[in-house]
């Protein structure tokens, strides 16, 4: 059941209004704008879920991924990407992601398939 998030999503805003959203349907969450900042929360702990944006100042979420899969840091993934970016979701499932997402998200429709994980 998952039940701790890491979000990884370079917008400021976008990122806290994840966060938000999930903490009142009963998640608890960390957030990082960057792939350092990443790096630095899974080392420091683990988590049910990932939330990855694909886009990022300093790295992409798909390298993420692959480090994240390398390890035993997180159970499942959801890789976020801009509208009709196939490639990148192709490249992420076959990387090992759980789903993906497009932007601009639903909140509703992540909660839905953060359930269905």
């Amino acid at each position: 059941m998952i039940k701790n998030i890491l979000i990884v999503e370079d917008d400021v805003v976008f990122c806290k209004l994840l966060t938000r959203f999930l903490t009142k349907n009963s998640y608890t969450t960390k957030d990082a704008q960057s792939a350092k900042q990443a790096f630095e929360l899974l080392k420091e702990q683990t988590f049910d879920l990932a939330i990855l944006d694909y886009r990022l100042p300093d790295d992409n979420g798909l390298s993420i991924l692959e480090s994240i899969k390398e390890g035993d840091k997180v159970s499942k993934v959801i890789l976020i990407t801009r509208y009709g970016d196939q490639e990148v979701a192709n490249k992420a499932i076959d990387l090992g992601a759980d789903a993906y997402v497009s932007k601009p998200i639903n909140p509703d429709e992540l909660l839905n398939v953060i359930q269905n994980l």
